[in-house]
């Protein structure tokens, strides 16, 4: 693990941290040991000039550890300890919806009583004998089609689904 201190002269914060560390505050960059850790104090100028080393606002540290960095703004050598021993937790990856479905899984975002209701309106209800003609004829369903969304929004509009069961088939 490698710990940067990205540091300005002209930042107060930034000097007064680096004094309190056993760094010179006035000087650019330098290396130095403080707590058992060894430190690389890096300016602004030197971190631009250094790509791997993100820029960040004065002063910050940034842990470069396994070619991973990550960094953030630190005020004390308190936040550093704590920057350094808790490395941020990944938030957890979210599953992108689901939006295409077999014609099964499809017709089982219905309930089977919707199902039933709209099979026994094919012959009677020109709408829901189009929809049903059109899911036949599909070797899959999207949600995010607009003939799907303007099908489910149909079936709601002439009172066959709710509008919060049409919201719902639609999320998937």
């Amino acid at each position: 693990m490698t710990i940067y201190l990205i540091h300005s002269t002209h930042s107060e914060a930034s000097r007064n941290l680096v004094n309190i560390i056993g760094g010179d505050g006035m000087a650019q960059d330098q290396d130095i040991i403080y707590d058992g850790h060894p430190i690389k104090i890096l300016s602004r100028r030197q971190s631009v000039l250094d790509a791997s080393i993100p820029l960040y606002p004065v002063p910050s540290l940034v842990v470069v550890d396994g070619g991973e960095a990550r960094g953030g703004s630190v005020e004390t050598w308190a936040d550093c300890l704590d920057f350094i021993d808790n490395p941020p937790v990944p938030a957890p990856s979210v599953p992108a919806p689901k939006v295409e479905f077999t014609k099964t899984d499809f017709l089982d975002l219905f309930t089977v009583e919707e199902q039933i209701a709209l099979k026994g309106l094919e012959k009677t209800d020109d709408a829901v004998a189009l929809f049903w003609e059109r899911y036949r004829v599909a070797d899959n369903i999207r949600l995010d089609d607009p003939r799907t969304i303007g099908a489910i929004n149909m079936l709601a509009a002439a009172g066959h689904i709710t509008l919060d069961r049409a919201a719902a088939i639609l999320e998937g």
